[in-house]
């Protein structure tokens, strides 16, 4: 249930903000993992499930027959183009955003969007809204599959024009979904609906 699909009203609203900031977006390293929000990736979970019980939670690799292989820094460098440099300043994410945004009862991601999109100038909130929707739906996966405040921070933080290194943060969402999916495995329990970044596997 997690997976990105392109929500109704994300293309239009990604039309409108590109043309205000995509030289921002190019200068933090974001603007080639944010064209990919665009692209409807087709869902192979037969191969996903199977490729998961080579994993190994002790070394972050999977065992394959010819030996091992596991994503890096590098692999997100360059399948997304996401920053691997920037400053590492993770615990300023534990702050609050300097303002709230409603997610709930508000209909999902469509009603997110249609709330959050404005007309006119774009405003840096309404950029940290549209950032915050491509962060929890189309990069991190997260499992409640409607919009929340998580990664707002970060949004808001990349908004202000300060880059964030997103690549060590999406390598660790993809190591972390793969220890729980493995866990199920062992336990002989069902995949449900576990949130995370199936699209970078």
């Amino acid at each position: 249930r997690s997976w990105p699909n392109v929500t109704p009203g994300w293309r239009n609203w990604f039309r409108r903000v590109v043309g205000t900031y995509r030289a921002n977006w190019e200068l933090y390293d974001i603007s080639q993992c944010l064209n990919l929000s665009l692209s409807e990736m087709i869902r192979n979970e037969p191969m996903l499930i199977s490729a998961s019980f080579f994993w190994s939670d002790a070394i972050n690799a999977f065992l394959f027959g010819h030996g091992l292989m596991t994503p890096t820094l590098l692999d997100v460098l360059m399948l997304t183009g996401l920053n691997i440099s920037a400053p590492d300043r993770s615990f300023s994410f534990l702050d609050k955003a300097s303002f709230k945004i409603e997610t709930r009862s508000i209909g999902g991601w469509k009603g997110y969007i249609t709330k959050n999109i404005k007309t006119g100038f774009v405003t840096v909130r309404e950029h940290t809204a549209f950032l915050n929707t491509w962060l929890e739906r189309f990069i991190f996966c997260g499992k409640m599959v409607s919009p929340t405040n998580n990664t707002l921070k970060m949004a808001e933080t990349l908004a202000g024009g300060n880059p964030v290194r997103l690549s060590k943060h999406l390598l660790g969402s993809v190591y972390h979904l793969l220890q729980q999916v493995l866990a199920r495995l062992r336990a002989d329990q069902p995949i449900t609906n576990l949130g995370g970044p199936w699209w970078f596997i």
